[in-house]
């Protein structure tokens, strides 16, 4: 993968054949979520917090072993019913953050269904978005919308202290166990104590501001984990 600045000048001739399967994918073993995904995430993959270069960000996680995405098949599908976080929709398009702190449009440069001469056009004669390309900058606006609200979902968890740090580790048939890695997660005992305690107002804030459903999703999520450590011990 090579993520490029997207151009109207430079790629004005460009055209793209949508993703015929999802092997573009099978290497990520996790991809950040927006806390409004999180509802339709849970079904299918344990959401935890990673600690990113400046602050925790919530995660898909689609494999316990980097490099190795379990919901990608060995056809090239993607696992049936598994929600498709909004980046994985959004290939081959990226955001990029810029030095301002805005963000860009970046392309994966060695995607194969970049072409001249098949395939939809990213750019009308007039310069502006062709549909296909329109389609997928609305879609990265929504995310560029729903990170602030994500991250200040994050902080409001920290202040609370309503989340913890855990080690995942997985134990291997022979009885000896191996650290994969560190990640966050919402305090279950912590926030039923939480909820029972003072001051009433954060617990009131945390429901009107729609975070207590995301929590909730979330640690429903977290059944997915003994799965997908029963299939890296599987192989």
């Amino acid at each position: 993968m090579r993520i490029v600045q997207l151009s109207r000048e430079d790629h004005a001739p460009l055209r793209m054949t949508l993703p015929r399967n999802a092997r573009f994918a099978a290497t990520e073993h996790l991809v950040s979520l927006q806390a409004t995904e999180f509802a339709e995430a849970a079904v299918a993959y344990p959401i935890v917090f990673f600690e990113g270069p400046t602050e925790l960000t919530p995660c898909a996680l689609q494999g316990l072993q980097q490099g190795r995405n379990e919901y990608v098949t060995a056809d090239g599908s993607w696992r049936p019913h598994a929600y498709r976080p909004a980046m994985i929709r959004a290939y081959p398009f990226f955001l990029v953050e810029e030095q301002d702190g805005q963000f860009g449009v970046g392309i994966d440069a060695e995607y194969e269904g970049w072409s001249t001469v098949e395939g939809d056009r990213l750019f009308e004669d007039d310069g502006s978005p062709a549909p296909v390309l329109a389609d997928r900058l609305e879609l990265l606006q929504w995310c560029v919308t729903e990170t602030p609200r994500t991250q200040e979902f994050t902080k409001e968890l920290l202040r609370l202290g309503l989340l913890k740090q855990e080690t995942l580790t997985v134990t291997g048939a022979g009885g000896a166990s191996v650290a994969l890695g560190e990640y966050w997660v919402v305090d279950e005992e912590g926030l039923q104590s939480f909820s029972l305690g003072d001051p009433l107002a954060d617990l009131i804030g945390l429901i009107v501001k729609g975070y207590l459903g995301a929590i909730h999703a979330h640690l429903i999520s977290l059944h997915h984990l003994p799965r997908l450590t029963g299939e890296l011990i599987g192989g």
